[in-house]
């Protein structure tokens, strides 16, 4: 078994630091933050989608510490029908695109909840019966 960590619980160190603490507890791989709900203290994603050398130092450094990269986590909510939701489904793209720069093969993240209606301005997640009033089916039809 590996043990894995989401380096959102360690925000707080640096990178290296970060890597330091987790290999002396015996971790072996890492989840990446990269936005989303998450400020990715730990990935700069302009820089390493652009720079070559930037992505090779990333990898070096979890493997220099018997470590790899398990996942990249984007978790937020790119359905949101305001700008927040549009920020968050550049983040999904952005993660999709460095994991095929970088061989990492999990992504982890969110759906999020989507309008329920094209004139929605927030979210909308129905729970409860959809059977009346007769709008609601409708509503949860355009969802799904």
């Amino acid at each position: 078994m590996k043990l894995s960590c989401c380096t959102d619980s360690l925000g707080h160190l640096a990178f290296e630091d970060m890597l330091d603490y987790l290999s002396a507890r015996g971790v072996k791989a890492v989840e990446m933050t990269t936005g989303g709900w998450s400020p990715a203290p730990h990935v700069r994603m302009d820089e390493l989608l652009g720079d070559a050398s930037a992505r090779e130092r990333f990898l070096t450094a979890p493997s220099s510490h018997g470590m790899e990269i398990a996942a990249l986590n984007c978790s937020g909510n790119p359905l949101d029908p305001s700008e927040m939701g549009q920020k968050h489904k550049a983040v999904s793209f952005k993660t999709m695109e460095l994991a095929g720069l970088l061989g990492v093969k999990k992504i982890v993240m969110m759906s999020g909840l989507p309008p329920a209606s094209p004139e929605d301005t927030v979210p909308n997640w129905i729970t409860y019966t959809v059977s009346w009033p007769p709008i609601l089916k409708e509503r949860l039809d355009y969802q799904w």
